[in-house]
């Protein structure tokens, strides 16, 4: 079984550092998604000295950011297609905005809202782990994939 992390909206520095228990629960992961707005570039590089991270940009992205990463990246893992995305303009309907960009995928994985959810639109699962220093509705979090014969999903909340 492929375990990864699930991360989006890191906003570092800007709304703090990463938490300490977020740091040492990757320590356990195969791999890191993260689904953009680290915000700064060493955020990026400091999540690559703990697993191999595979990431899109985000809107609040630096220029440097934006120059490395794709906006939106299809990537195959253990037989499984997902899409990912950071996401764009308001919450409302963000799920239905990003169900459209993806076709032949197996699970989308989305961030920008500050919201975690798990949704299915138009027959696609859509994960969404949240905020890891600001969610809209309470603490941060993030989240975990585990693939085997199906693919499996949990929030992890953070202190």
């Amino acid at each position: 079984m492929t375990k990864i992390a699930v991360i989006s909206d890191t906003h570092v520095p800007e709304y703090g550092n990463l938490p300490s228990t977020l740091l040492k629960d990757l320590e356990k992961m195969d791999a890191i998604i993260h689904l953009g707005d680290f915000c700064n570039t060493q955020t990026y590089m400091d999540f690559q000295k703990t697993a191999p991270v595979v990431a899109v940009f985000g809107n609040c992205d630096c220029d440097e950011l934006k120059a490395q990463l794709p906006e939106k990246k299809k990537i195959e893992i253990d037989g499984f297609n997902l899409g990912i995305i950071h996401g764009w303009g308001p919450r409302k309907n963000l799920e239905k905005r990003v169900a459209q960009v993806f076709t032949g995928v197996d699970i989308i994985l989305f961030g920008h809202s500050h919201v975690p959810m798990w949704a299915i639109v138009e027959d696609i699962p859509l994960f969404n782990p949240g905020s890891v220093s600001m969610n809209v509705q309470g603490p941060g979090s993030y989240g975990i994939l585990e693939l085997g014969d199906t693919i499996e999903h949990r929030f992890i909340l953070l202190d």
